[in-house]
């Protein structure tokens, strides 16, 4: 019997077994990967029976592209974000940098979901603020 390679596909496009994902250019339609393939969730959250065998082949040969929602955090989970920190040497000047920070649902921690900047990993936050202080024209220290 062969092994199944449905596990190493889903890291390979960045995605693990069973997460949620969506395809860039297909607004509506949800997938997920799981050990008998692509599975589609339609508009109205209907699961089916149908694998979309197709889009899993253009996955692979990189036609399409896949697109993560956000992630959000559970009520008192840890997540990583941005802080300003004050050279209190320099007053003037002020950096970005990461923060842990704990989810409860307060309008900040929604903006920041909204924003894009809420992150698993002290390493995610790391690697998105050299853009994000780029975008916002800031200073930062990683």
């Amino acid at each position: 019997m062969a092994k199944n390679l449905i596990p190493q596909i889903a890291k390979l496009l960045g995605v693990e077994l069973g997460e949620e994902f969506k395809i860039k250019g297909y607004d509506g339609l949800t997938y997920k990967l799981t050990d008998a393939g692509l599975e589609l969730t339609t508009v109205d959250g209907q699961k089916t029976k149908w694998f979309d065998h197709g889009a899993l082949n253009c996955l692979l040969k990189g036609k399409m592209e896949i697109v993560k929602p956000s992630w959000k955090p559970k009520m008192n989970e840890r997540y990583w974000s941005f802080m300003v920190r004050r050279n209190y040497a320099a007053p003037d000047k002020i950096e970005w940098s990461t923060a842990l920070s704990i989810w409860t649902e307060h309008p900040t921690d929604l903006a920041l979901l909204d924003k894009g900047w809420v992150y698993r990993t002290k390493e995610e936050a790391k690697s998105a603020l050299p853009a994000v202080a780029k975008e916002m024209g800031v200073d930062y220290e990683l």
